[in-house]
């Protein structure tokens, strides 16, 4: 099966603050976001999986929104299980547990899914 499927398309993100702004957008119609995380070499990636609808004569093009943490973030993302979003004052923060706000899980993938290309 592996052979069968098609990548995704990434979508390289300038900031980590759009990627949590994206995730926080889709969670509270639906309030089923979560943020994939794996690392990448001694690099960590963050994204989301999105499909982009009717392309063309495609029914969805699948899409990884993603953000490369650069070194200086990276130490607050060490034990983080959630993002916690307060979209009023346009902030985020790494959280272990849920708090108040937009809470967005972070899901740890022990490593890039094969249909993902690669990112770096």
């Amino acid at each position: 099966m592996q052979g069968q499927l098609d990548k995704v398309v990434p979508v390289k993100l300038r900031s980590l603050s759009d990627l949590v702004r994206l995730a926080a957008a889709i969670s509270i119609p639906q309030g089923s976001s979560y943020i994939l995380r794996f690392d990448s070499g001694n690099k960590i990636i963050l994204g989301i999986l999105g499909v982009f609808r009717d392309y063309y004569k495609y029914y969805g093009v699948p899409i990884f929104y993603y953000y490369v943490v650069e070194e200086n973030e990276a130490s607050s993302l060490q034990d983080a299980n959630y993002v916690i979003a307060s979209l009023s004052e346009d902030r985020f923060e790494f959280s272990k547990n849920p708090k108040p706000g937009v809470t967005i899980p972070i899901i740890r993938l022990a490593e890039k899914p094969f249909f993902f290309p690669e990112l770096l």
